[in-house]
């Protein structure tokens, strides 16, 4: 090993060892000469690869390496210090549930196709404080640490990480960790522009979001500050993914509708209908059917504008607005009409005169009758105003 690697790889040990640290120094010393040899073992493999990042990847941190020597040592857990003053309390405890809040919303933010923007807007404020005083505050990262539940939830991840089968799984996807990042920021940018306006300003910081996730990736795992943008990061991305898979699935379960179109004409229902007798007279109250004996039930607006009929008698009355406002006047035509009548005929009166005598000496008779007359044309309308 190089002066390069031996000086990472003293760094990992020291930070193992004040992990340990409450421990008896005779114990301690026995934990790391084991650890210490493996830990050199595994540096020395990785050769011209090795890195503090790539030692971290295959071991761990060096407290949880440290907590999982203890487990198998049977040497309880160290007691969690909690912070010194209770402002230091709150602001860790802020943090970190700023970090919980902000993944949570941004996964419902993108399987809901951004319903509850307000809301989203809101909570990403809180989450961008917290994170914001994870970068700008030291020690805080530290108080996070050292908080219950904090110290609850790596303890389940190691207990968790003991089980073999699952060891292998999270190893196996370790080894895709580069690909997840990139397919993450392509994930946020490309469901942001496609559920999205072009121009809105959710596009914008979907985008800046992206390019942060592409940074924070390989940070995080050196730099647990860091999590404040991967974390909220992936929440969205998996959001997103599963947005897009249901949206497949729907498309490809669609199935066109084979089944026969009818096509109908409609026919218009009058507002009114007028009823005339032989004579030309309106007649009212008329009750129309159809051919099988149903009624021809219309509806009728007054002057209100809800139905105020549905029935089938006729004429109904008339809706006039005008300036005194809205009248309704009984069903009296507007209009009035010329009966068509017979035939065209020809009359004649009787013929009157006197006789006279022509020149072959015949009586004759001379008449006079007025010109033909012609009936009634046919039905003739004649508005009344």
């Amino acid at each position: 090993m190089n002066t390069q690697t031996n000086t990472e790889v003293q760094h990992y040990l020291d930070a193992m060892r004040e992990a340990l640290s409450d421990l008896p120094a005779a114990e301690v010393g026995e934990i790391m000469d084991d650890a210490g040899a493996h830990v050199v073992e595994v540096a020395e493999e990785m050769g011209d690869e090795f890195t503090l990042a790539a030692l971290t990847d295959r071991l761990g941190t060096p407290q949880a390496y440290a907590q999982e020597l203890r487990a198998a040592a049977d040497y309880p857990a160290p007691a969690p210090a909690a912070p010194t003053s209770i402002q230091p309390m709150l602001v860790a405890r802020f943090a970190l549930w700023s970090l919980v809040a902000g993944t949570v919303m941004a996964f419902a933010f993108a399987t809901s196709r951004g319903d509850g923007e307000g809301l989203t807007l809101l909570v990403g404020l809180v989450a961008a404080v917290g994170a914001l005083l994870v970068f700008r505050q030291k020690g805080l990262l530290a108080d996070i640490s050292r908080l219950p539940e904090t110290v609850a939830l790596n303890e389940a991840l190691q207990r968790a990480e003991r089980s073999e089968p699952l060891r292998v799984f999270l190893t196996s996807l370790r080894a895709w960790q580069p690909a997840w990042w990139v397919g993450r920021a392509l994930l946020i940018a490309g469901v942001g522009m496609l559920a999205y306006r072009v121009r809105s300003p959710i596009v914008l910081v979907l985008i800046v979001l992206a390019a942060l996730s592409l940074l924070a990736g390989p940070k995080a795992k050196t730099d647990r500050r860091w999590l404040w943008i991967s974390l909220p990061a992936t929440g969205f991305a998996i959001g997103g993914l599963l947005l897009v898979l249901a949206s497949m699935t729907s498309w490809l379960d669609y199935r066109p509708s084979s089944s026969p179109v009818s096509y109908t004409t409609s026919t218009r229902v009058p507002d009114n209908i007028y009823v005339f007798d032989k004579d030309g007279k309106p007649l009212t109250d008329v009750h129309l059917y159809d051919e099988d004996g149903q009624p021809l039930n219309t509806p009728w607006h007054g002057c209100n504008g809800s139905p105020f009929r549905d029935d089938n008698r006729f004429p109904r009355p008339q809706v006039v607005h005008d300036e005194n406002g809205c009248r309704e006047i009984p069903g009296v035509p507007p209009f009035t009409i010329v009966i068509p009548g017979a035939a065209p005929t020809v009359t004649t009166t009787p013929v009157t005169g006197q006789p006279s005598v022509t020149s072959t000496g015949q009586p004759s008779v001379t008449s006079t009758a007025p010109p033909p007359t012609q009936s009634v044309p046919p039905t003739a309308v004649v508005p009344t105003s």
